[in-house]
């Protein structure tokens, strides 16, 4: 009976020891679980990225530099970004410091701020301010007229060469003409017979809603209708002049 007894109680210690041993080796917690959980690498460990220090303080649009100029605190060159508009493209700074950047107008600028109105800038992602701008921003690299396929469409036969007096305005370079107009006549050689179409391009850094190709029609009763209003940078102005001067004005 004793040879029994120790027997049994044994194989009751060699019972506990091995569940006393499974249940430790289940309760060791695992990769990222337990006090793992914040090791390097584990999911949500990463570090939350710093918040912008960036504030604005104003903007100014400038017209003459073909620019935006941030004014503000806590910009770094090269990191902090900026946004105008809600497209959420960023517009690369053409220049800055920590207190003052300089957005240029560039295609991407130009395909944001497509007509006069408040525009939202957001600097890191958080918008600051409404900007409003005041005309249409258009590309500086731009090239051609613009209004020429309109100009042939709206005047059909009347397009080309009229031998129209025309009005130049000479601009800062040589062989530069800042502003150039002139009338399509219905009647080549009877002025009085409507409609007449002025016509014209001007560009002028310093009024943008006034920088542009345009057409007109005045009627018999006086009354006048725009047909053709574009926006032009100076590029395109500068074609636009050559062409009117080649197919409607006075050589």
């Amino acid at each position: 009976m004793m040879g029994k007894k120790i027997f049994f109680l044994k194989g009751l210690g060699v019972c506990l020891f091995i569940i006393f041993a499974q249940s430790q080796i289940h309760a060791a917690p695992g990769p990222c679980q337990g006090p793992n959980k914040n090791d390097p690498g584990c999911p949500g460990t990463e570090p939350e990225p710093p918040a912008s220090s960036a504030e604005v303080k104003s903007v100014t649009v400038d017209w003459v530099n073909q620019q935006i100029i941030v004014r503000g605190s806590g910009f770094v060159p090269g990191a902090t970004s900026f946004t105008v508009g809600s497209s959420g493209v960023a517009i690369v700074p053409a220049d800055g410091n920590d207190t003052e950047t300089y957005l240029p107008f560039d295609a991407d600028m130009a395909a944001e701020v497509l007509s006069e109105g408040s525009y939202a800038l957001a600097v890191d992602g958080v918008i600051q301010l409404s900007a409003y701008i005041e005309s249409q921003v258009v590309d500086p690299a731009a090239v051609g007229c613009p209004c020429e396929f309109d100009w042939i469409a709206e005047l059909g036969v009347l397009w080309g060469k009229q031998d129209a007096e025309c009005l130049e305005v000479e601009g800062p370079l040589s062989n530069d003409v800042a502003d150039i107009a002139g009338n399509v006549l219905s009647h080549p050689l009877d002025p009085s017979v409507a409609p007449i179409y002025p016509i014209g391009a001007v560009f002028n850094p310093a009024e943008p809603a006034s920088s542009v190709c345009r057409l007109e029609r005045v009627n018999a009763d006086a009354s006048t209708d725009t047909l053709i209003e574009l926006r032009i940078n100076e590029n395109q102005q500068a074609a636009c002049a050559s062409l009117l001067k080649a197919q409607v004005c006075t050589p």
